[in-house]
């Protein structure tokens, strides 16, 4: 096969995979439109333990994108010190986790630019201030430690690789994706009405109760009324920004090809994986509760790829475009 055609098959094999993703976009919001609550927490229990595995075995397998081969250590220790405070919130432990998630996320980035010892203790510096500004300053606080592990990670990181394969792809499939996919978070809490008999069980509200904060915060933000009809919106938009999340992920499994990994690995992942979904279906704040840590870490792991996604789009990506143009 020639040149020419290799690239007429890829290409027509990515507008596959976008069409696809609408579709997946689609079907996320109209299900969590009706079922918010059941969306969200049936997506986070289920998809959400197979999509950390995976993603960190991927992650592994390409050195977690740092410049440093053991980089990854400081980021796992990290994790776990973050973890406590979430999981223990007693004495400084809260504080030493709000500090340590915008520490991480600045070092992480040196682990992907810094190139000498100076810029790297340089990226340290800039991580305790921003730490430090997480623990003292209310706005920082609530980017740092609450929106950046959630809406941030599963939303906005999403919307980045979305854009990156846009331009990359160069087509039209592509950018109708990322427009679909910037319209979704309105529809749901704007566009969308959940059946008005729609009432979550006091099993369900108990079981969302962590990301009470997180609602608050976005509610307040897009001026929802913080009454039931808020809270229910603000679900909605959990409800897709997880499942699609997840399912984005799953959906590109030959492009990422995480699944190309030993039997003994799969079968390492398969037992947590039944594991983590048993916990969830006894007791889903208890799996909540033992799975943080393996949440968390995907998320920090995940820190210096978003960094290099977004290098290509600011530098590659821009450039790209302007050619075209």
């Amino acid at each position: 096969m020639s040149n020419h055609s290799k690239q007429t098959v890829h290409a027509v094999e990515v507008d596959v995979l976008n069409y696809f993703n609408i579709f997946l976009m689609v079907v996320s919001v109209a299900i969590a439109a009706y079922v918010p609550f059941e969306t969200f927490l049936i997506a986070y229990a289920v998809l959400g333990p197979l999509h950390y595995l995976t993603e960190i075995s991927w992650l592994h397998d390409r050195g977690y994108f740092t410049n440093g081969s053991r980089d990854w250590i400081w980021l796992v220790l990290a994790t776990v010190v973050m973890s406590l405070g979430f999981i223990v919130p007693v004495g400084a432990l809260p504080g030493v986790t709000i500090f340590s998630i915008g520490f991480t996320f600045v070092v992480s980035a040196g682990m992907v630019f810094a190139t000498t010892t100076i810029s790297r203790a340089l990226f340290v510096l800039i991580g305790a201030v921003v730490g430090g500004l997480a623990l003292t300053w209310e706005p920082f606080f609530g980017l740092i430690a609450v929106l950046l592990p959630t809406l941030i990670h599963v939303y906005v990181f999403t919307g980045f690789f979305i854009l990156y394969g846009a331009l990359k792809g160069r087509s039209f499939s592509g950018i109708l994706s990322l427009l679909v996919f910037l319209s979704a978070p309105f529809v749901c809490l704007y566009g969308l009405n959940t059946p008005s008999g729609y009432q979550p069980s006091e099993y369900l509200l108990n079981s969302a109760s962590p990301f009470n904060g997180l609602g608050d915060m976005v509610i307040g933000f897009f001026g929802l009324p913080a009454d039931r009809e808020g809270d229910i919106a603000f679900m909605r938009l959990m409800g897709f920004a997880y499942s699609y999340h997840y399912l984005n992920w799953f959906s590109k499994t030959r492009i990422i090809n995480w699944h190309k990994v030993s039997r003994a690995r799969i079968g390492l992942i398969g037992f947590v994986y039944v594991a983590a979904v048993g916990l969830y279906a006894i007791h889903y704040q208890l799996g909540f509760i033992v799975l943080l840590t393996l949440s968390l870490g995907h998320v920090v792991l995940e820190f210096p790829l978003n960094f290099k996604t977004i290098a290509y789009l600011i530098g590659d990506g821009l450039k790209g475009v302007r050619r075209r143009a």
